[in-house]
């Protein structure tokens, strides 16, 4: 199933549009000692590991570029986690991103939809149900943004590759000290890259480039402490606002604006 288009838009005058065109490929893995390596077959490998487990932990770090209405290019920088759980004991999700323009936390407990944003002093909560594949699409089209949430997907795998119009392998390369195989892939709009690690064949990093947006803006994922299959009690997903906190209207009101 094709997803709609990854949508950020920072109000007033800064937009970056993130558009992941999503193939499907043969599911098996290639290794570091293979003479040639099929980066799709990789890439399928890698991400099926996160399409299997029932759960997935890991620590992210976000690096975000747009361009000012003034012509500046800019990047915002942002820690974060992200966790999520499709079975028993319980389903839901959450995303969080920190940094000096943003301190979010989005989440779905398996009965509500949460975002909790801490530089605005404010919460959305409200009753949904749904899996969680269902959930990140309705949270992302009611105005909320899951950082990576391409990855996180049952058919991740299928919806990256779908539109792919060529692919390539570029050797290990260093990624936050671990040796990782650089895989890229070109869409008709956007190019997106992965780099797997040579020793668990999970990502370690995940790019994304709009190329025909003013100065090509990239979005960057690194992972690291990736946990599978560890069961997660519901009440991770489960917010609750600070006292001080304001009921926000929607998703949207808690974006970050620019002046």
């Amino acid at each position: 199933m094709k997803r709609p288009r990854l949508n950020i838009t920072v109000r007033p005058t800064m937009t970056l549009v993130v558009s992941v065109l999503l193939l499907a490929g043969s599911p098996f893995a290639a290794t570091a000692d293979d003479d040639v390596v099929d980066p799709v077959a990789m890439a399928t490998a890698s991400i099926g590991q996160l399409e299997q487990a029932n759960s997935i932990s890991a620590d992210v770090q976000i690096a975000e570029e747009a361009v000012l209405s003034s012509g500046l290019k800019i990047k915002s920088l942002r820690d974060g986690i992200v966790t999520l759980q499709r079975g028993e004991p319980g389903i839901g999700f959450i995303f969080t991103r920190k940094g000096a323009l943003v301190d979010q936390t989005m989440s779905y407990d398996g009965e509500r939809l949460y975002m909790l944003g801490n530089k605005m002093k404010a919460i959305v909560s409200m009753p949904a149900s749904g899996t969680v594949d269902q959930l990140m699409d309705s949270m992302v089209e009611a105005g909320a943004y899951l950082p990576g949430r391409d990855l996180f997907y049952t058919d991740a795998a299928q919806g990256l590759l779908e539109d792919v119009l060529e692919s390539s392998y570029g050797g290990l390369a260093p990624v936050n000290g671990e040796s990782c195989h650089y895989l890229s892939f070109r869409g008709p709009d956007v190019d997106w890259h992965l780099w797997v690690s040579a020793e668990t064949q999970l990502p370690c990093k995940y790019m994304i480039t709009s190329k025909w947006m003013t100065a090509a803006p990239e979005f960057e994922m690194d992972f690291s402490n990736w946990k599978l299959n560890a069961p997660v009690e519901v009440a991770t997903f489960r917010i609750s606002a600070p006292d001080g906190y304001t009921q926000a209207t929607g998703f949207d009101a808690l974006q970050p604006t620019f002046d």
